[in-house]
């Protein structure tokens, strides 16, 4: 992710301690909670849901976590149920305490489908999710072989960053109403991040519950996985994007990271011609035929730690996809096995 430099967000509210709360919107709750990387937090929401409450988002499966969740929920409940967990999207840092708030308060899981399934696969560290085919994959677009069995034997697998994921859940998409508190929350579907990741938003509240799709000061990761080495997610991403423009500019918009903030439209508008430069960029870089990796210093001038640099891997294949989508470049394979990027023809 990367910072931005010529756009400030304006925040609604200052930052919170781990495991505090405020109410953002009426019956709306913010808490933080900690993360183990660089991006050292997380936003999670409790709302008010008649005669008990809704969870938007579960964190990390971590014990400091789930003291916070228990400190929260006595604190802030009032003896009301937690009767029902909505998650995002599949990623550990949204899904992780999902299987314990259904085994802990016997909440019912709500996703879209495409992240449960991805979810479910994601557990069995197979198919979608087999660090040595990722591996694999980035080798051939020029990651140094050499550093990628350190990096699989730091990762934690799936199962080690989530609860057992549960094997029911209540569909959402595109368009559907969900009743909370008399209120009715509106959910849009993005793509790019993950497959089919879920925003709420609240007419009557004015707020919208963004997840990672609309974030106000870091970008969101948009990566090409091995699973779909010539996949378009930045496109995905960037059309996804539209279906906000419609809300009002001066929606109250509750992030996953970061703080709340205001001036949606601005915040679009930036995230456009931030992914345009980088296109930008990519395309200069490849007057020549390049690899991936060799693309990676065009697109991030910040020095990046052996984490960053993988998830950049992921960055620049997808700018260099979407060009090779418009035709602007050429996608080939050489006598060494390699992919390059390159002008069409060369």
């Amino acid at each position: 992710m990367n910072k931005s430099a010529s756009y400030e967000p304006q925040y609604a509210f200052d930052q919170l301690d781990y495991g505090e709360t405020l109410e953002v919107a009426p019956g709306v709750h913010w808490v933080r909670m900690p993360l183990p990387f660089a991006l050292n937090h997380i936003n999670l929401w409790l709302l008010e849901d008649g005669d008990g409450w809704t969870i938007v988002d579960t964190g990390f499966d971590h014990d400091d976590i789930r003291a916070h969740w228990k400190d929260v929920i006595a604190k802030l409940t009032g003896g009301r149920p937690i009767t029902r967990t909505i998650v995002t999207h599949f990623h550990p840092d949204h899904l992780g305490l999902a299987g314990w708030f259904q085994e802990e308060y016997a909440t019912d899981l709500w996703m879209t489908y495409p992240e449960w399934l991805q979810a479910q696969l994601a557990w069995t560290q197979e198919a979608t999710h087999s660090l040595d085919a990722w591996m694999d994959f980035f080798v051939h677009n020029g990651f140094d072989a050499s550093k990628t069995e350190p990096f699989k034997a730091d990762r934690k697998d799936f199962g080690r960053w989530t609860t057992p994921v549960p094997k029911t859940v209540n569909r959402l998409w595109d368009g559907r109403e969900i009743e909370i508190n008399g209120n009715s929350w509106r959910v849009i579907t993005g793509a790019g991040h993950s497959p089919e990741h879920a925003a709420l938003y609240c007419e009557q509240l004015n707020v919208l519950i963004s997840g990672d799709q609309v974030l106000p000061k870091i970008t969101t990761n948009v990566s090409v996985w091995f699973t779909e080495p010539d996949g378009n997610p930045l496109r995905q991403f960037l059309e996804s994007l539209d279906k906000f423009r419609p809300l009002p500019d001066d929606v109250l918009i509750l992030p996953s990271h970061n703080l709340p903030f205001h001036r949606l439209h601005e915040r679009l508008d930036y995230l456009v011609r931030h992914h345009h430069e980088r296109l930008d960029a990519a395309l200069a870089c490849c007057d020549v035929p390049r690899l991936a990796v060799e693309v990676i210093p065009a697109l991030f001038k910040r020095k990046l730690d052996d984490h960053q640099f993988i998830f950049a891997m992921g960055e620049a294949l997808a700018h260099l996809n979407h060009l090779v989508g418009d035709g602007r470049l050429e996608k080939t394979i050489g006598a060494d096995g390699m992919f390059r990027f390159g002008p069409p023809g060369a």
